[in-house]
């Protein structure tokens, strides 16, 4: 009898023990299971992120605030006054409610900023990132720089709230943020913390007397860079500390006088013609005499620069015919009408300036996203051969 009781004890302690092992094993499991695997850290995740939008948050009106990067008489973040709106063709009426280009400057002293913006659309364009087509990305002014704080990440759906940064030290900044580049904005807000302090920018930093005009294609408008803050004409912004407007037309930049016509309100020191992918060569030469002339009427000292187009990757492998858009032998037919007008024109005008697309964007072949759009590399490229010619004007024109 009493050996069967210690049988049944034996076992059940075998029990209890193997109970105990296999436990410790369960919870051994799920612990490295949390450190190593990323879909445990989704819920991780989350919760930091629910307590981040836990955080007491006032919202400010962005239009409160400076705007720039738009032309005069323009609404809140739209880039053609509403005058033009049976002026230019449809497109390009349609394309000018993209808030590309446009900045709001501010200083605060929060310690997180959060953006809560509405879009127009909620576009998807299959070249580029979100953030670039409907997010915004955040600068702030320090050690005479502007240096990248961090974005806010589009949600999907026209309503937005997104916290770009938190934890900062509670000191007065000087902030550019950059709205979207290929969708509009019907509702935009600063949010900080409660106690903090919110303004117009307390120092100028970024010159917005006589701006830089880039009037062009889909490149010029920002594809395809990761975010708004570093297409060539965003980086000459915050490298020369001078307002840029960017008035870029996917596939529309034509070299258009009606265009240029509203550029020229707002008294510009600076225009970059950079309509020549979008133009055929029959365009170039109908069209952009036109809009030089018009330029000229108004203020014969502006200086110009024209640009060339890059010969598209796929080019060098497709079967060459000069009729056929994007081909080698086309784009050559297009830059050889632009150089035929650019020396035409520079016969009388010595405000003319010419880039070649040679070294635009390297030889490379590692530059563009798609082929035609710029990336994050190409962009930059360009930036510095713009700015190069621009410091060369620079030197005797003053602007």
């Amino acid at each position: 009898m009493k050996k069967g009781v210690i049988k049944k004890f034996s076992v059940i302690l075998n029990i209890i023990l193997l109970s105990g092992i296999l436990f410790f094993f369960y919870r051994y499991y799920h612990t490295i299971k949390s450190k190593f695997f990323p879909e445990n850290l989704t819920a991780i995740q989350e919760a930091k992120l629910k307590d981040q939008n836990d955080i007491a948050t006032d919202f400010y009106d962005a239009s409160n605030f400076k705007i720039i990067g738009q032309l005069p008489n323009t609404k809140n973040y739209e880039r053609l006054p509403l005058s033009s709106k049976n002026k230019v063709r449809k497109p390009v009426w349609g394309l000018s409610k993209n808030s590309a280009g446009i900045s709001i400057r501010f200083s605060s002293n929060s310690s997180i900023i959060k953006i809560r913006w509405k879009l127009k659309d909620n576009r998807n364009p299959s070249n580029m990132t979100p953030i670039t087509a409907k997010g915004l990305d955040l600068y702030a002014y320090n050690d005479n720089d502007w240096k990248f704080v961090g974005v806010a990440k589009p949600n999907g759906t026209n309503k937005n709230e997104a916290l770009v940064i938190q934890g900062m030290e509670t000191i007065n900044r000087e902030y550019l943020l950059n709205l979207p580049l290929y969708d509009g904005i019907d509702l935009l807000e600063i949010g900080i913390d409660k106690n903090a302090r919110i303004s117009n920018p307390k120092k100028e930093i970024i010159d917005t007397f006589r701006p830089i005009i880039f009037y062009g294609t889909s490149i010029t408008q920002g594809a395809s860079a990761s975010r708004p803050g570093l297409t060539y004409s965003a980086l000459i912004k915050r490298r020369l500390n001078k307002d840029v407007i960017n008035l870029g037309f996917s596939g529309n930049g034509w070299f258009e006088k009606e265009i240029i016509e509203y550029a020229m309100t707002s008294n510009p020191s600076l225009i970059i013609l950079d309509c020549t992918p979008n133009s055929s060569a029959d365009v170039i030469r109908k069209n952009l005499p036109k809009t030089i002339n018009y330029i000229n009427s108004i203020d014969n000292k502006t200086p110009i620069i024209l640009i060339e187009s890059v010969i598209r990757d796929f080019a060098f492998f497709k079967k060459d015919d000069k009729s056929i858009f994007g081909t080698k032998s086309f784009i050559k037919e297009q830059n050889k009408a632009l150089k035929e007008t650019y020396d035409n024109i520079s016969k009388t005008n010595k405000n003319v300036f010419y880039i070649r697309s040679e070294n635009l964007i390297g030889k490379d072949n590692e530059a563009t996203i798609d082929g035609t759009h710029f990336n994050d590399l190409g962009h930059y490229r360009a930036y510095e051969l713009i700015k190069e010619e621009i410091e060369k004007i620079t030197l005797y024109s003053g602007i």
